[in-house]
């Protein structure tokens, strides 16, 4: 480069390294040996042109090239702005950005228009030259390569990241508040024994009739930090947008990311958000069908078959009462027979006395709609205590069956079953998404009228839905058998602990009952979490005593002949 005298420059030396460039270190080291090179040449130059005086540096160590939204690139265009620097220099293009329309709109139009000197060592340009003819030609070219090697970059790192999600591997930035990551392994998570406690105790509070909300204040009240303040506790860098003030309390928004986590029995789930293309770094969710999930990746801190409750749960209507702590005993599972809305319990007193009862919700909006179906608490109560006390007495008697003829192999058989059915699901799923697109097509090649396209896929949608629903309900049974296998005990024998039940709480309730329906003469209806499974076993009985009976006759026929 020809050196020009004829004007002091005032320059600003600009250094840039991103995270997938090179050696971005540990806490150790304040920058990367790449920055210190950048640097390292720069001064070299300055010192053989005296016509520089360097001002100040700019260094963005850790941010991609792929766009100009980086603080000290910021920092340095508002001292440019000011008059205060009239040159820039950089290593290379590269360092400069890769961004191939940004980059030359930087140095071919907003640059010149600012009267700033921009020099590039390494690519031999220097805008104040006039020898630039040949390089005015090629710039455009450098900083388009420059562009696909990001592109490049970036795609690589997405394929790399995309395959140890499917391995099972932990490749997030923040770990989940009850997991940290194992000494052993860095995409390996490990259950943090301090806080699991913790995350078993506000499911169980759940599980109890609790809110988000009053779950939050006993936490608080009990002085449970909450997870910003024990990863600030424990030494961690994590930062939130959440955080508000200086000592952060536990909130519903907390209890309810927790609730609804699937993290905390034992499955992986990645891949939740993700960003357009390299260039642009707002993160957009993507839907839930489509995140990566991998089962037993990790040790579970909540039994599947005790989360999928608390999510069936967190569906139903558990408001508490005015001044109580938590929900009434049979909150979100009472409903009307005839029209299916819920229950809505109502207290009165007469005589000095507090009568509890249950009205049809829909007649006491609009009494046309439907009868009033009115039942006293204490008979729902009493019939939903007597049906389990019955189911809890078949549990333990089908327990002693099934032990005379090695009741794990019902268990085994019933996974395999529910299995089956699943896949079978998930072929219709994938042959209704097959017949929509067919349809499209007929549409698009008008073989079909609009009207019959909309039919023909509202049909279809519908068949999907229902076998997702299916498969949900499937997966839920397989997780309270799988439970049961997991502590190498019979799925029955889950039951003894109710074996002499005499009263309910919410715990009772939420284990036992799906729904309670009210009919118009007042008859309770119980409809039992377990139903199927019950169902399966007796089947299982009956076909082993076709086949025990069946051996009979042909001992006796053998015998005989």
């Amino acid at each position: 480069m020809q050196k020009s005298i004829d004007k002091i420059y005032y320059a600003a030396i600009y250094l840039r390294l991103s995270k997938e460039d090179g050696d971005l270190s540990s806490g150790e080291k304040k920058e990367s040996n790449s920055i210190a090179n950048q640097r390292k040449l720069i001064e070299d130059y300055l010192s053989r042109n005296p016509e520089i005086t360097l001002v100040q540096e700019f260094c963005d160590d850790g941010y991609t090239g792929a766009n100009f939204d980086r603080p000290d690139f910021q920092r340095m265009m508002e001292q440019v702005k000011t008059g205060k620097i009239n040159c820039i220099i950089v290593k290379d293009l590269s360092r400069f950005g890769r961004d191939y329309i940004d980059s030359g709109r930087y140095i071919e139009k907003i640059f010149p228009s600012l009267g700033i000197r921009f020099i590039a060592i390494n690519d031999n340009y220097d805008s104040a030259q006039s020898q630039q003819a040949g390089n005015e030609i090629i710039l455009p070219f450098k900083n388009l390569i420059n562009d696909s090697y990001s592109r490049d970059i970036s795609i690589k790192i997405r394929s790399n990241l995309e395959t140890k999600r499917r391995n099972g591997e932990f490749v997030g930035s923040h770990v989940v508040y009850g997991y940290r990551r194992s000494d052993d392994d860095k995409n390996k998570l490990v259950i943090d024994q301090t806080v699991a406690p913790v995350i078993q105790s506000i499911f169980s509070m759940k599980m109890d009739g609790f809110s988000p909300a009053q779950i939050a204040d006993k936490l608080n009240k009990d002085g449970v930090p909450s997870p910003y303040e024990y990863k600030r506790q424990s030494g961690s860098k994590y930062q939130s947008g959440f955080k508000k003030q200086i000592q952060t309390d536990w909130g519903a928004k907390a209890i309810y990311r927790i609730l609804k986590n699937e993290m905390y029995t034992g499955t992986l789930v990645q891949g939740k958000t993700t960003t357009p293309n390299h260039k642009i770094k707002s993160r957009t969710t993507k839907n839930e069908a489509d995140w990566m999930r991998t089962e037993n990746a990790h040790d579970a801190i909540i039994s599947p078959s005790i989360f999928d409750m608390v999510q069936k749960l967190m569906l139903e209507d558990t408001r508490s009462p005015s001044g109580d702590n938590s929900v009434h005993l049979f909150s979100g599972k009472v409903f009307c027979a005839d029209c299916q809305s819920t229950m809505t319990r109502k207290k009165t007193k007469s005589a000095g006395k507090e009568y509890v009862y249950f009205v049809c919700n829909a007649n006491k909006v609009d009494r046309k709609v439907c009868d009033a179906h009115t039942v006293k608490e204490q008979v729902v109560y009493d019939a939903a205590l007597a049906v389990i006390q019955a189911q809890v007495s078949l549990a333990l008697n089908l327990e002693i069956a099934l032990g005379e003829l090695n009741g794990i192999s019902w268990e085994r058989r019933e996974m395999e079953r529910i299995a089956s059915i699943i896949a079978r699901q998930e072929e219709v799923i994938e042959h209704n998404k097959q017949m929509k697109a067919h349809v499209y097509e007929d549409f698009k090649t008008e073989m079909i009228t609009r009207e019959e396209y909309f039919i023909f896929k509202a049909e279809f949608d519908k068949n999907i839905q229902e076998a997702k629903e299916a498969i949900a309900r499937l997966v839920g049974n397989k997780n309270q058998i799988s439970s049961g296998l997991t502590e190498q005990q019979s799925w029955l024998a889950q039951f003894r602990e109710y074996e002499n039940i005499q009263e309910l709480n919410r715990r009772v309730v939420v284990n036992f009952i799906d729904r309670i329906e009210i009919t118009e003469d007042k008859q309770v209806h119980v409809v039992l979490n377990n139903a199927d499974q019950f169902q399966a076993i007796m089947e299982f009985l009956e076909e082993e005593k076709a086949k025990a009976d069946a051996k009979k006759v042909i001992s006796f026929i053998r015998e005989v002949s």
